[in-house]
């Protein structure tokens, strides 16, 4: 399996803006804010037959009442064949399943906020996707599809129910209310179970032409190569499905690819490096939100014009800490793919240049984090603090910089 340091960044709490009523905050103003300033939410709970469900989130993107299925929404789907089979036997049991959360975006559409891993189990298993396994009370159906239940067990599922909690905001419904509700319901409900982690997070509250450009890139091959990730085209199959391969790798499943990509936008100016890396990335998302066509084409070029130079000067050890045990490459870094993208990309204007001292470029860069180099605690991430960013992407910077003008004297 792939090494990679730095993997995890700080977990902090979402960000929820204008609805945090700070400490000292007077009684009048409490009340004040209780009448007016706070989000009202209004809830309408139902419960559906499973036959109904399906009804409600099968269909193509326009007919499904239900919609955000699909797995570039909040997470990857990560339920084993085993989980889906639970959840089944519950049904068959009429045991109380958790309500999943509906968001009402528009009068008529629902965005699924909680409960996508259980509503696309109860989908495939209709569609015959998957057998039932390691079933411990009803073991006789183990190895089941739906078609081979027993007729009766099957009109008792079509009848089993699910409830489903929808809310909506009674506010003036401004887009930035809608996402601070969200964010707030996220964030409760996001306590149990397969938490959802914070790229999912953005992924779901920031949707937009943005977000749609960062998980388009996090499969483009020169990324994927670079960060020892299955092969998205080789790997997805006829029903936009992937091979187990793509599915179980370690930054796919939990989106950490796409905040990879992420980071670029991030940390791409000093002057907006600044509080924790959570707070720099969520910022990131929601100010690009709407990015128009002509902002997201240049965006997208200059990502990957960046990863491909990178690609050229650093070969096979893009992003990777330097070897510690011959013949075995080197732990892939996300502080050190930070402080390498950025670099070349506030150098993108002199990329023939740096790709004609590619070696003494590389030669250069690596050792900054060879273990006995006075740079290796900079360079591997330890106190990953915004002032540590910034001096790891100076550092490197420098260093690239200081070769160029030298070729050039």
């Amino acid at each position: 399996m792939t090494e990679i340091e730095g993997l995890q960044d700080e977990d902090e709490p979402l960000g929820v803006g204008k609805m945090v009523i700070a400490a000292g905050a007077s009684d009048k103003e409490i009340e004040k804010h209780f009448e007016t300033g706070r989000l009202r939410v209004v809830q309408e709970k139902n419960d559906f037959f499973l036959a109904h469900v399906l009804s409600f989130i099968q269909g193509g993107s326009e007919s499904r009442v239900w919609g955000n299925l699909r797995p570039e929404y909040q997470r990857r789907l990560r339920w084993d064949n085993k989980k889906k089979s639970k959840l089944i036997e519950s049904f068959i049991m009429n045991i109380p399943v958790p309500p999943i959360f509906l968001y009402e975006k528009t009068l008529g559409k629902f965005e699924v906020m909680d409960g996508q891993q259980r509503l696309n189990a109860i989908s495939e298993f209709w569609a015959g996707n998957f057998a039932l396994e390691g079933l411990k009370i009803w073991e006789a159906l183990n190895g089941r599809t739906y078609a081979q239940l027993p007729p009766l067990v099957r009109r008792g599922l079509e009848r089993a129910k699910i409830s489903a909690i929808t809310l909506m905001s009674d506010t003036s419904g401004s887009e930035d209310n809608s996402i601070e509700l969200r964010a707030q319901v996220f964030e409760r409900l996001n306590t149990g179970g397969e938490r959802l982690n914070p790229q999912e997070l953005r992924n779901s509250l920031y949707s937009g032409p943005f977000n749609d450009m960062i998980v388009s890139l996090s499969k483009e091959s020169d990324f994927t190569g670079s960060w020892d990730i299955p092969n998205h085209e080789e790997n997805t199959l006829a029903d936009e499905s992937v091979t187990e391969a793509l599915r179980n790798n370690i930054l796919f499943k939990r989106m950490t690819d796409v905040e990879i990509v992420l980071r670029f936008y991030a940390f791409q100016n000093d002057e907006k490096i600044s509080g924790s890396v959570r707070s720099m990335l969520d910022t990131t998302m929601k100010v690009n939100r709407t990015m128009d066509s002509a902002g997201i084409a240049k965006a997208r070029k200059e990502f990957l014009d960046t990863i491909s130079l990178a690609r050229d000067v650093f070969g096979d050890d893009v992003f990777r800490l330097p070897s510690t045990a011959e013949g075995k490459p080197g732990k892939l870094s996300k502080p050190l793919y930070d402080a390498e993208i950025v670099s070349l990309f506030r150098l993108l204007d002199r990329a023939d240049n740096i790709r004609a001292h590619a070696p003494e470029i590389k030669v250069a860069v690596m050792n900054l984090a060879l273990p006995d180099a006075p740079t290796y605690e900079l360079m591997v991430g330890r106190g990953n603090t915004a002032l540590t960013i910034k001096e790891r992407i100076t550092k490197v910077q420098d260093v690239i910089q200081g070769i160029l003008n030298n070729g050039e004297s």
